[in-house]
């Protein structure tokens, strides 16, 4: 009896220690598997996280290289504006001699002689009637006395009365020009 309460004993603690044995093996198995699982998602997510570093490092040399041939661009307008200003500059220079006036002349020029003449004379008439009205400003305000008056007024219209017979000799001309 005793063998046989000690045989059962060696095949119950042979038995209690293949179920540890047993237990702790499918433990580790277990906790191996979760580790080589947690192992292979952070590798699968290092994986995308280097796909997706590498995409952008694409973009990014694609961008680098629109930037670049922008700033060649910008550069080349840049010379073209720079040259269009000195061109600019120069003309102006020259061109900056000539006046308002010049200009404003060159605009109501007349195209004939008979025209232009008719012009200056009425300038002229003009002229003459501002240095009447002037000399009787002067009268007025007693700048000038009545004989200095009367002898300038005098000589102003016989002028006046000469210019505006030119003027209507060459109006009539300019009336038998335009007839034929």
């Amino acid at each position: 009896n005793i063998k046989s309460t000690t045989i059962k004993a060696v095949v119950s603690t042979q038995s209690t220690g293949n179920s540890m044995i047993s237990k702790v093996e499918e433990d580790l198995r277990k906790r191996y598997q979760s580790f080589v699982s947690r192992y292979e998602a952070e590798m699968n997510a290092l994986r995308q996280q280097e796909q997706e570093l590498l995409a952008g490092t694409e973009q990014i040399a694609d961008i680098l290289e629109k930037v670049e041939i922008e700033k060649t661009k910008i550069r080349e307008t840049i010379e073209l504006f720079k040259s269009k200003d000195g061109e600019l500059r120069e003309f102006l220079s020259q061109h900056e001699k000539q006046t308002e006036e010049d200009m404003v002349d060159k605009q109501i020029e007349p195209k004939t002689a008979l025209f232009k003449q008719y012009l200056n004379l009425y300038a002229e008439e003009s002229a003459l009637d501002d240095a009447i009205y002037y000399l009787a400003e002067a009268l007025r305000n007693d700048v000038i006395n009545i004989q200095v008056f009367l002898r300038n007024v005098r000589t102003l219209a016989r002028k006046k009365f000469m210019v505006r017979a030119l003027m209507n000799k060459v109006r009539e001309q300019t009336n038998k020009c335009e007839i034929k």
